[in-house]
């Protein structure tokens, strides 16, 4: 009956070479590293797009009133429940002075109608920020892809030393058999 042998690289052998040997703790790094790294890595990039867009400096939001009909949707694929179109609005600014200027408004409102708006920091209008489940989405999809990431570059990283060490090994099994080969392929 043959019993399989776990962390058969670090067994003794005599045939056993150096090379093998690093071969070994090169990949038992990068699995440590994926394992732990790379969700260490994702949260640490999740945490940091979620401060991000939470964090939309300047922006407050405004009243604006519709100076012409927004344009209706109908027949229009949107992607979410509420479609917007960019329309002319009037608001007043902080400096007490009217605005003119295109901002995102709820499709199919009528010339007249009092909206709500964001303003950057310069005064200008901007698209609104992210609500909570957006921020989910987008800081989730960022952390996955760093995590992803990471995972890459440690494999591309453990590859490389592989690539080395088996270039290594076969030079030195060169000029092993360059000094044996000849004693071995005598013809008597």
């Amino acid at each position: 009956m043959r019993t399989r042998r776990w962390l058969w690289r670090w067994r003794k052998n005599p045939l056993k070479r150096r090379s093998d040997h690093a071969e070994a703790w090169a990949g038992l790094a990068a699995a440590v590293i994926m394992a732990v790294g790379a969700p260490l890595t994702g949260a640490l990039a999740a945490d940091e797009a979620t401060s991000a867009l939470r964090e939309q400096p300047g922006l407050h939001r405004a009243s604006a009133v519709l100076r012409e009909d927004a344009p209706t949707t109908d027949g229009v694929v949107t992607v979410s429940d509420e479609p917007t179109v960019l329309t002319e609005v009037q608001w007043t600014g902080p400096d007490g002075r009217p605005h003119t200027g295109r901002a995102p408004v709820e499709s199919g409102t009528s010339q007249g109608t009092r909206v709500p708006i964001w303003l950057d920091g310069r005064g200008q209008p901007h698209e609104p920020p992210p609500d909570a489940s957006e921020v989910a989405l987008e800081s989730g999809a960022a952390g996955g892809a760093v995590a992803v990431g990471t995972c890459f570059f440690v494999g591309s990283a453990c590859w490389v030393v592989r690539r080395r060490l088996d270039a290594r090994r076969e030079k030195q099994w060169e000029s092993e058999w360059a000094f044996v080969g000849p004693y071995w392929t005598r013809r008597e």
